[in-house]
């Protein structure tokens, strides 16, 4: 079964956080910025972070119908 899971954009020595991806399969992760890589984060949990920004439901939603949606992160 597939879950959910948070991956952000950063620089070889973790600067500079960029995009966040909301994924099921790490293999639909899109290409990273240049100069970034995405770093999955390990204790995410999809309840805590709609309970925070309730926007993030219809992010969500995308990356459960679409197998991936972006978040611009400033």
């Amino acid at each position: 079964m597939n879950c959910l899971q948070k991956f952000v954009e950063r620089g070889a020595y973790g600067e500079g956080a960029g995009r966040h991806a909301y994924v099921l399969q790490s293999s639909a992760l899109p290409a990273p910025s240049d100069g970034m890589k995405w770093y999955r984060v390990e204790k995410f949990s999809a309840a805590d972070e709609v309970f925070e920004d309730p926007g993030l439901k219809a992010v969500f939603k995308t990356a459960i119908e679409k197998g991936c949606a972006l978040v611009a992160k400033e």
